[in-house]
């Protein structure tokens, strides 16, 4: 099993395809799921969990993938659902088709924990069909400024100071100069890059230099950043 310490958070994905999944391969609402999950001893997820789950809000303990792999082995396995009181939830359990790993099982605890973790890659049928945009990015950059400019006051730094730092990291020194320039904008306050030149960027470097090189300076924990980061490369690289 996975030892949480040795995962790098930076990475760190979330099971946000769940919502893909329950949109496009069922009927489900998320009180259906709450209440079949009741039926099955009220072991969970339950209706808070799944829409946090959903939403990359949720911080989960082992119980709570536990309780999330038998709801999949269930709805996989089970072919009538008798015990299910209700008629209409009863004709959804029967036609949902289930969660599945990217090479095409029902997930195990560890598969989900793998997938939250962002070490198992999501399956493609859950990958979603958004596009990039600017907004997006306009907060990403955001974001990252502050983050840049947290890290300068943690060390009583300049902002010149701290972005002399910057540059010695493996991040930023992997991008070419335009790109460092296109950073520099961004930290001094000049908005982030267009659409176009951000799919550029993580094509060619496959993350981001700025987010990397900020993580190197800082270990401040981030989920917001982290995640935004998380999509960004996905909505880019699928």
């Amino acid at each position: 099993m996975i030892i949480r310490d040795q995962i790098d958070h930076r990475q760190r994905g979330d099971l946000t395809s769940l919502l893909v999944w329950r949109k496009k391969f069922t009927e489900f609402s998320i009180q259906d799921i709450h209440n079949f999950n009741h039926l099955r001893g009220g072991i969970g997820p339950h209706n808070s969990q799944w829409h946090k789950l959903e939403n990359n809000t949720i911080d989960p303990y082992l119980q709570l993938f536990k309780s999330l792999a038998g709801f999949f082995d269930e709805i996989a396995n089970e072919k009538k659902f008798a015990y299910v009181p209700d008629q209409k939830l009863r004709e959804r359990l029967k036609n949902a088709k289930p969660y599945l790993t990217h090479d095409g099982r029902v997930p195990t605890m560890i598969d989900l924990i793998e997938i939250f973790e962002g070490t198992q890659p999501i399956n493609k049928d859950y990958k979603t069909t958004e596009m990039l945009t600017q907004e997006f990015l306009d907060l990403f950059g955001v974001l990252m400024k502050e983050e840049f400019d947290e890290f300068a006051r943690d060390r009583l730094l300049s902002s010149k100071d701290a972005y002399e730092e910057l540059r010695l990291t493996n991040g930023f020194k992997k991008a070419d100069v335009e790109v460092q320039k296109r950073i520099a904008d961004l930290l001094r306050g000049e908005g982030s890059p267009p659409v176009e030149m951000a799919h550029k960027i993580i094509n060619d470097y496959k993350s981001c230099p700025c987010y990397d090189g900020i993580k190197e300076l800082s270990d401040r924990k981030t989920p917001k950043l982290d995640s935004m980061h998380n999509k960004l490369i996905d909505l880019c690289l699928s």
